[in-house]
């Protein structure tokens, strides 16, 4: 039941003052005042009237000082104000006088005044407070879409060159953001020593839950892919990972794929997002167009399948987001797929980079560089050499971690050369990489004095040698000690680092990862820059 409402009558005639108490006080809970003092005192009481009706005062001083003391305050401007004049000449009202009622009035006629002011002012007390909770949802959606996008930028591989030391391969992405945090998100990494991960995808969502989501799925993905080198089996494990902890039921479009960056093998598997283009050497564009399950998080039990392709020297892969085809200007004049094929087919492009730019300068050109509704990602993959046999000439060893083994690895280490004719030159340089590597290994990555298997192995290719080693010791990267200043003398100089500082020099690469709970440090000699 609606609360009674409270109405003020303010006229210094005591007559006037009560028949218009007698006519409304059947509908209205009344208070009558016949001084302006009164009338301000009954406004400052704890339950205020909902409407005043103020009758012309004998001096206009004390009616117009009401209606001032109303309007300056905040919880008081808002209460309707209906004069009762006995003057049809009232002259310029005063602020917060919403109507004016001339003497001799017909009652009917003042109580729907009154009723229409009042509806008014709940009106506008609703669209207050509507506002407010508009302005209070805007502000907290406001702040989530800035914390999706913190998570965004934090999550996505933004260094280019990102891998400098590989020449087998290049990669370039970008991410342009909407105006509102939309949800893409791509991802790259390699594991082991030929395997390129890589994926593009979006959650269909907005704010801190979509990030989140977002950031679960990359992790997962990384997680799975230390020991398990198929795309489908990867995909199925983070559907039926992500699916109970998706309460909002956001949808995961995700492209993943595999290159293998010695041979050119790629696998890879879509579930719902769109499908990338591949651009051979020659010119011919290929779009790996089939979809090998449903979008990821919706419903546990899904097995995901794969394909797989192989890429030749400077093939290219494009790989792209739903905002890019879909970018416009004004709802309008759109980008499109079919014009980003077009793109990528019609011009030579340098490197990955050149492409990726190429493509986000034709979309502004197009866009006029308006900001987009949903995010804009391009991801760029280039296979840059010949890919190798496999079953190349390799050597493996397992040996316990005693210093005395030293001799026996490159025993074997020499056996392997001279029947491969690795030059005498590379071959003395690996003596010392072996005892340097195989030093800091037994020395420095295990507690204990128990035994522990060290794995040595020796690849080689056309025109390189690689050796790798691994241990179950402790984390412990090499890499990371302090190269030695070789300018001071041996009195001023630290102790260490300096076996380290001539792998480095004798080797074209060195490399050290920890992988679950392995290190593996590796180096890579180019053979035809020894030979020369």
């Amino acid at each position: 039941m609606d609360k009674q409402k409270i109405i003020l009558i303010v006229d210094d005639q005591q007559p006037e003052l009560d028949v218009l108490v007698d006519l409304l006080k059947s509908d209205y809970r009344i208070v009558a005042a016949t001084s302006g003092e009164r009338a301000l005192t009954a406004v400052r009481d704890a339950s205020p009237p909902d409407l005043i009706l103020l009758g012309i005062m004998k001096s206009e001083k004390e009616g117009c000082d009401i209606c001032r003391h109303l309007q300056a305050s905040q919880t008081t401007r808002d209460i309707p104000l209906i004069l009762i004049s006995s003057n049809r000449e009232t002259g310029e009202l005063e602020p917060g006088i919403v109507d004016c009622i001339t003497r001799p009035f017909a009652p009917p006629i003042l109580k729907a005044r009154i009723k229409t002011h009042l509806a008014l002012r709940r009106k506008t007390k609703e669209l207050r407070q509507a506002n407010l909770k508009i302005e209070t949802l805007n502000n907290r959606m406001a702040k989530e879409l800035k914390f999706g996008r913190e998570i965004q930028e934090r999550i996505v591989p933004s260094g280019f060159p990102a891998f400098p030391d590989h020449d087998e391969f290049d990669v370039y992405a970008t991410l342009q953001p909407a105006r509102e945090f939309e949800g893409d998100f791509y991802d790259f990494f390699l594991i082991g020593d030929d395997r390129f991960y890589f994926c593009i995808g979006n959650v269909a969502g907005k704010g801190v839950q979509a990030a989140l989501l977002m950031s679960v799925a990359k992790t997962i993905i990384k997680s799975r892919a230390g020991d398990d080198f198929s795309t489908a089996s990867i995909l199925t494990h983070v559907n039926e990972q992500l699916s109970p902890v998706n309460q909002a039921a956001m949808l995961v479009m995700l492209f993943m794929g595999i290159l293998n960056i010695k041979t050119g093998n790629l696998l890879y598997t879509n579930a719902g997002h769109n499908p990338p283009y591949l651009k051979r050497e020659a010119g011919a564009i290929e779009r790996l167009d089939r979809v090998h399950g449903p979008v990821i998080g919706t419903a546990r039990g899904m097995v995901y399948r794969e394909d797989k392709t192989t890429l030749s020297k400077n093939d290219m892969l494009l790989l792209y987001s739903d905002g890019v085809a879909r970018a416009r200007i004004d709802g309008e004049k759109q980008f499109s797929e079919k014009r980003l094929r077009e793109l990528f087919f019609s011009r030579e492009y340098e490197s990955v980079q050149h492409i990726v730019r190429s493509a986000i300068s034709e979309i502004i050109k197009i866009t006029g560089g308006a900001a987009q509704i949903v995010d804009m990602t391009l991801l760029a993959i280039q296979f840059t050499r010949n890919p190798e046999a496999t079953g190349g000439p390799k050597l493996e060893l397992t040996i316990p971690n005693r210093l005395s083994e030293n001799a026996r690895v490159k025993e074997h280490f020499d056996t392997f050369a001279e029947h491969y004719g690795i030059p005498d030159q590379t071959r003395l340089k690996m003596h010392v990489v072996i005892d340097e590597l195989l030093m800091n290994i037994i020395s420095y990555a295990y507690l204990d004095d128990e035994r522990h298997d060290i794995c040595i192995k020796v690849e080689l290719s056309a025109d390189r040698l690689k050796v790798s080693m691994v241990d179950d010791g402790i984390p412990f990267n090499p890499l990371g000690i302090e190269t030695p200043d070789t300018e001071l003398s041996l009195e001023e100089r630290k102790i260490g680092g300096l076996g380290i500082h001539l792998v480095r020099k004798m080797m074209d690469r060195v490399s050290y990862r920890r992988r679950i709970d392995k290190n593996v440090i590796s180096v890579l000699k180019f053979l035809d820059a020894e030979k020369n």
